[in-house]
């Protein structure tokens, strides 16, 4: 009785484990999807023009307000949706050659390139976040970031 008490709380606290583990950035037959970002940082800086856009009618944004944060957003999804795709294609270019045993100084310069990619894409958010706080009041960013 023990024994099967024990296999059945092991059982259920590796499923919950299972579930509460972020789903991996893979890519095979089964397994979870990641969604993947461009950025060299990722997941310590806010996305704020996304969280304006949630909280539109809350932040009582002004109609000069409104425009200049719509041309932020265009401006900088513009940009790294152009930056996403060679990034994703390189990144699998590298990891097919190095699965196939490729020797990494061959493949340092498509490396070189997705960094210098991720870097644009970084400086793309980091330029959008400085432009969304210099477009809100201290009061309306406040609201953001609580």
């Amino acid at each position: 009785m023990q024994k099967t008490l024990f296999t059945l709380l092991t059982a259920t606290t590796l499923a919950f484990a299972y579930q509460a583990t972020p789903a991996q950035h893979t890519q095979g037959k089964g397994m979870h999807k990641k969604m993947h970002k461009p950025f060299l940082i990722t997941g310590r800086m806010p996305h704020l023009t996304k969280l304006v856009m949630q909280h539109w009618d809350e932040l009582n944004l002004s109609d000069d307000q409104k425009a200049k944060l719509t041309e932020i957003r265009k401006a900088t999804m513009g940009a790294v949706k152009s930056l996403k795709p060679q990034i994703m294609k390189l990144e699998k270019e590298v990891a097919q050659a190095a699965k196939a045993g490729e020797k990494p100084e061959n493949l340092k310069t498509k490396v070189d390139q997705i960094a210098k990619l991720k870097a644009e894409a970084t400086m793309a958010h980091l330029k959008c976040i400085y432009n969304t706080k210099n477009v809100l009041t201290p009061e309306q960013l406040a609201k953001l970031t609580k």
